[in-house]
């Protein structure tokens, strides 16, 4: 006795490749990071490391443009508070 089964699949080509170009790029983003930082724990601690070092040397390279936004986003929040405001005009009369 013979039986037969009719199976159809439906696959959309352009999931399949945008998953495989996923899974490409995090293969070759891991085979970077483990060539650079190694692997484990202390490769994982390195890295970290190597990432705050980056960042804060561009934090110290910008120093001077972070500190004026930052005054300016404070300034500018504060006067719009309603108790700056008030302390303001009191001050002035």
């Amino acid at each position: 006795m013979s039986h037969q089964v009719l199976i159809t699949f439906d696959i959309d080509e352009n999931k399949v490749a945008e998953n495989a170009e996923k899974e490409a790029g995090r293969q070759i983003a891991k085979a970077v990071t483990e060539s650079v930082f190694g692997t484990g724990y202390s490769a994982e601690k390195t890295m970290k490391q190597y990432v705050r070092d980056q960042i804060e040397e561009m934090i110290k390279s910008h120093k001077d443009e972070i500190i004026q936004k930052a005054v300016e986003t404070v300034v500018e929040n504060l006067h719009r508070t309603k108790a700056v405001r008030e302390k303001l005009e009191e001050e002035l009369k």
